[in-house]
């Protein structure tokens, strides 16, 4: 170490100097030589060309431990298992191999901002920043006269009807399945109907085929969900248990 400046301030603290010198001497962190570890702290610290006491408080402090912690090492073994204490250097270890994680996760996190660094954004189009300042809409808007229950209550009915007109001796006998229906499917469905009516609006049960099995009409329901979440349309009821009707959504058309 002779004729070497150390800065400590090069350092981030006394166990950032001890890991340095852990990693530079390949010392396994589970069994420390704390002789050898105390020697080399030492002499780091009398190569110090910062003596400043504010500056090394915290690094003549681990001296002190370390010191303490060689002693201990060459003090009288006990003669008996029974009477062996704790390793004094198990709390050291500790403490190094937390700062072993926060150093490793602090690498990753600057691994990851260098990499975040290369990366360049587009900068977003008139009409996203259009649509950032505009105030959320409120679910009400959407379902106009009416609530979720009442649209809930309708597809129950539409459910009930459906089983109402089984035929119990034939529901018995076999059938071909027919094909599965997506909600993307289904949604492009109801999209066609509204573009079909004159006025842009069918009725809540016209969107379920005659037909249509327990399935389907699950999966058309949950297209018409899908629907209003992205608001393409809207619900509205003029009159309590009046008809529901589903319209294309047009903003600022509330009641």
């Amino acid at each position: 170490m002779e004729g070497i400046n150390i800065r400590l301030d090069a350092f981030e603290g006394p166990l950032d100097l001890l890991y340095h010198l852990i990693e530079k001497n390949e010392i396994d962190i589970y069994d420390i030589p704390i002789a050898s570890l105390t020697e080399q702290y030492m002499a780091y610290l009398d190569a110090a060309e910062d003596r400043d006491m504010d500056g090394m408080s915290e690094f003549l402090l681990m001296a002190a431990t370390l010191l303490e912690i060689k002693s201990k090492m060459l003090l009288p073994k006990p003669k008996t298992e029974e009477e062996e204490g704790p390793d004094p250097r198990e709390e050291l270890v500790q403490r190094l191999l937390e700062y072993k994680k926060i150093k490793d996760a602090t690498e990753t996190l600057k691994e990851r901002e260098e990499e975040a660094a290369l990366v360049f954004y587009k900068e977003a189009d008139a009409s996203v920043q259009k649509l950032k300042e505009q105030s959320p809409q409120e679910l009400e808007d959407l379902l106009q006269g009416i609530t979720m229950d009442d649209l809930y209550l309708a597809f129950q009915q539409v459910m009930a009807r459906k089983e109402t007109k089984v035929d119990k001796v034939r529901s018995s006998f076999r059938s071909v399945p027919k094909d599965l229906f997506t909600v993307g499917e289904k949604m492009e469905y109801i999209r066609d109907l509204l573009i079909l009516r004159p006025h842009g609006a069918t009725a809540f049960h016209t969107i379920f085929r005659e037909n249509a099995g327990k399935m389907e009409k699950v999966v058309t329901f949950l297209a018409l969900l899908e629907l209003i979440k992205q608001k393409e349309v809207q619900i509205t009821q003029e009159k309590n248990f009046g008809e529901i009707l589903i319209m294309k959504y047009r903003e600022g058309e509330t009641e």
